[in-house]
């Protein structure tokens, strides 16, 4: 039942944000590759990769509105005290709100290329196996750093507006700070790809981004932590 009832609660924004995603990234591709021979494949790539960039950037926002919610805004609609009011405690519920919206994000980070897989192979022009399996990798593991962040705002800020308002602030000041004085930790250069690309055949190269992997992972977890931590200690 608490499943079910935080996938009634992230349902539309979820929904919205997975068509949206699929819809763009389809009809960009499909238009763009429209316009290619098989043979251009620094073109494709190019195309690949620009996806990504444009990508990132819906997939981001729609994490952060995934991330918004739970207990600390049922407060503010006045719902807070039902939910209290389940047998369970506290960090379960959290746990379980964080699970759903791990799960959510993931498919909004794999759907998408999945698509664009799809339609590659229809116009005669298939995606090699590494792109199919690292960009999406690479969207959601460093993604999942602005989803964390989310949570943690919709953890301590009350307000239908604000905390949304306050998250995709730090979205933008986060990103202007790394990528000015910090650029090998900037978590956007990351989940595009920019540090795997060959600039010049588009490629992904490089070794597998473990490191990367672990550091946006272990950032994320530790504001995850953080979130239900700052929901236990709430006075409700």
């Amino acid at each position: 039942m608490l499943w079910y009832k935080a996938w009634l609660e992230t349902r539309a924004r979820f929904v919205a944000s997975l068509s949206t995603l699929t819809l763009f990234c389809g009809l960009f591709v499909h238009h763009a590759v429209g316009m290619m021979r098989p043979e251009w494949k620094a073109d494709f790539n190019r195309l690949l990769y620009i996806t990504q960039e444009f990508m990132a950037i819906m997939w981001i926002l729609s994490a952060v509105l995934l991330g918004m919610g739970g207990i600390v805004h049922e407060k503010t609609v006045g719902t807070s005290s039902f939910t209290l009011s389940f047998p369970v405690s506290r960090t379960r519920l959290q746990v379980i709100r964080l699970g759903v919206g791990l799960l959510e994000a993931v498919i909004l980070g794999v759907v998408p290329w999945m698509v664009i897989c799809a339609i590659s192979w229809g116009a005669q022009m298939p995606i090699r196996v590494t792109h199919v399996g690292l960009y999406p990798w690479l969207l959601v593991s460093g993604g999942l750093v602005y989803y964390a962040m989310a949570v943690l705002v919709s953890s301590l800020v009350e307000g239908e507006y604000s905390a949304p308002a306050i998250a995709i602030g730090l979205v933008f000041l986060s990103t202007i700070i790394l990528d000015s004085w910090f650029r090998r930790l900037d978590v956007w250069r990351f989940a595009t790809g920019d540090f795997y690309i060959d600039k010049k055949t588009f490629e992904l190269a490089g070794d597998f981004p473990w490191l990367g992997t672990l550091v946006c992972t272990g950032a994320a977890t530790l504001m995850l932590v953080a979130s239900t931590r700052a929901v236990q200690c709430r006075d409700f």
